[in-house]
């Protein structure tokens, strides 16, 4: 419930100092939130210009929260998006109620106020470094790789080591509505697996659109088998790619954080290894070579330092999401059709299995 005092403040930036605060009871709650009562009594300055005396009316309004468990509400983000949307939606349809605002609050109580919103925008700070996807274009050109680019693939997978110690610490409702949040978003959320499918032109020469819809529904079988496996969801960073990742110096820069702020470390950890898959692939035809190696780098030092088997059992649908990433045509036109054809492969196959084998990656590409 918010405080009180918050709503008595938002009343007086409305309305003006000579508001009253009145009532303020619960109306009800339904699957995704609840509704509150306000009753206030208002000096209303509608006479005419220059009249001395001011007329006092009572007004109503109804103050919504949303849940954060369940339904994508987990973030704040979320429940801003959902507010946002309802009042710009509001104004459009007939006979709707006004939404007359949103607003939001600071943890000191200070107001923030969104309904005149048009569209937002971000400003970070200027990073700067070298990709590590350079790292993968020149050890694809020279097919060679150093010590250095052993280091990388170990320093990385100690980043994501020490992120993902970060636990959630919310109640196990709350953890349980996360985990399946992330594993439903990777299916369905608009920027991972069918999001990204809907992008593909509608001729492609790889696999077939009765395949591809085989696959999505695969995926979806995959998803309901694992959505409730046990572990306490971790900090993420959520699109770990190489493209993502800046070295300046001997210091890891990172971009874009996006989706899920706690979910499944399988998503981190499958984004940057599918890359080393990839260009395994590109490069050999299979997975052996330098890229293989620094896979196992990457793969085989995080389990060492997490001892978290359920990663196994997970890591196959964002395998998948990452998998539709890669053997894209118009994200990534500079690979053959046979390439996308074993990404696709290694979709199909690891959607089959209990749990992931990285021994069985050649397996899967076939």
């Amino acid at each position: 419930m918010i405080p009180r005092s918050v709503i008595a403040e938002y009343l007086r930036n409305r309305e003006g100092t000579g508001v009253r605060l009145l009532k303020y009871e619960k109306l009800g709650s339904g699957w995704h939130g609840t509704g509150y009562k306000v009753k206030f009594k208002t000096k209303d300055s509608c006479l005419p210009a220059g009249t001395a005396r001011l007329k006092t009316r009572e007004k109503e309004i109804v103050i919504r929260t949303l849940m954060p468990e369940n339904f994508s509400h987990d973030f704040l983000a979320d429940r801003a998006k959902v507010f946002v949307l309802q009042h710009e939606m509001a104004a459009g349809i007939p006979g709707h109620v006004k939404s007359f605002d949103v607003s939001g609050y600071t943890k000191g109580g200070k107001l923030v106020s969104l309904g005149e919103t048009k569209e937002f925008f971000q400003v970070v700070e200027v990073a700067y470094g070298t990709p590590y996807s350079a790292d993968f274009l020149r050890i694809k050109e020279s097919n060679r790789i150093t010590e250095q680019d052993r280091k990388r693939a170990k320093l990385l997978s100690d980043h994501l080591v020490k992120l993902h110690a970060i636990k959630f610490k919310g109640s196990k409702e709350a953890a349980r509505s996360l985990r399946r949040r992330h594993s439903r978003d990777a299916l369905g959320h608009g920027e991972m697996m069918i999001g990204v499918i809907d992008t593909y032109p509608d001729n492609f020469s790889f696999i077939s659109k009765e395949n591809l819809t085989d696959i999505i529904c695969k995926a979806a079988r995959f998803r309901e088998k694992i959505k409730d496996v046990p572990f306490t969801p971790c900090r993420m960073h959520g699109d770990f790619h190489p493209g993502n990742v800046l070295f300046d110096g001997g210091k890891v820069r990172l971009l874009d954080a996006s989706r899920e702020v706690f979910g499944d470390p399988a998503d981190d950890l499958t984004t940057m290894a599918i890359n080393y898959i990839w260009f395994a692939v590109m490069q050999t035809g299979s997975f052996k070579g330098p890229f293989a190696e620094l896979f196992n780098i990457f793969w085989d030092n995080y389990f060492s330092k997490v001892k978290d088997p359920h990663i196994q059992r997970t890591a196959g649908i964002y395998f998948a999401f990452r998998g539709v990433v890669v053997a894209h045509p118009v994200f990534y036109s500079a690979q053959s059709d046979d390439v996308r054809r074993k990404m696709m492969r290694f979709v199909d196959n690891v959607l089959d299995e209990e749990s992931f084998d990285p021994t069985k990656i050649n397996e899967y590409l076939r």
